[in-house]
């Protein structure tokens, strides 16, 4: 094979592999929009009844979220990357309930910081927070969880 042919393919290769990666992010973000109204309208229950209490509600809301985005990812993100039966399912909640549970705890002091900075809209700063660590829950989520088994053709044998 010749190098423009073997670069044309490695490039069409390369393409290809960002073009999927592009579009499980396009759902993960779609689900997780859909998680986000979730998260609000939770977070917006349980913090108008404590206000004070904001961190708790944000916690609480995560849970709730949490399931929800699961379940939307599970079935249209990576649907083609589950094992079947239930213990791969388990394994995966599990794995991804500690995901956001570690987001979480760097959430937490983010959420309260930002509230302060916004002069106590922790609405607004429950969304600020959530988006900011939207890539690194995909991140985790594309290689850890449902891994896929594609490589990038510099990676390949």
């Amino acid at each position: 094979m010749r190098a423009t042919e073997r670069i044309h393919n490695e490039a069409v290769a390369v393409f290809g592999w960002a073009w999927a990666k592009a579009a499980h992010f396009s759902r993960f973000t779609a689900v997780g929009v859909a998680g986000l109204v979730v998260n609000q309208g939770l977070f917006s229950l349980l913090a108008s009844q404590a206000p004070t209490q904001y961190l708790l509600a944000a916690a609480l809301a995560t849970v709730g979220s949490t399931t929800f985005n699961f379940a939307g990812i599970e079935a249209w993100v990576f649907r083609g990357r589950s094992r079947p039966g239930l213990g791969g399912l388990a394994r995966r909640f599990a794995a991804y309930g500690a995901v956001n549970g570690i987001a979480l705890l760097v959430r937490l002091p983010l959420l309260y910081l930002v509230t302060l900075a916004l002069h106590g809209n922790y609405l607004l700063a429950n969304l600020i927070t959530l988006a900011a660590l939207t890539l690194a829950r995909f991140a985790l989520s594309d290689r850890l969880i449902w891994p896929g088994r594609q490589t990038i053709p510099a990676e390949a044998p």
